[in-house]
């Protein structure tokens, strides 16, 4: 799945990734390949990324939203967070 994950000043993560994990007010979630579409507020402190290579990234965020969608052409899942970066 692709995860682009953005701030008002910058780009603070775009790349493939096998899952997110995130924490929402109803609790931590973690996106999947074929996830459900999603529309959610996230919160802090961070996103943690496992990549395709199986590597970790963890991005610091404050809070924002988080959409997960299915790619029309392709049944690619999408992730975009639009988020304020930690203060």
């Amino acid at each position: 799945m692709k995860v682009s994950i953005y701030s008002i000043q910058n780009t603070l993560y775009e790349g493939d990734a096998e899952k997110l994990i995130i924490k929402t007010p109803m609790g931590e979630i973690a996106v999947l390949e074929n996830h459900l579409p999603i529309v959610s507020k996230v919160i802090g402190p961070s996103a943690k990324i496992i990549d395709k290579n199986k590597k970790e990234h963890t991005i610091k965020l404050s809070s924002g939203f988080i959409e997960v969608r299915h790619q029309e052409t392709g049944g690619e899942s999408r992730v975009v967070i639009l988020a304020e970066g930690e203060k």
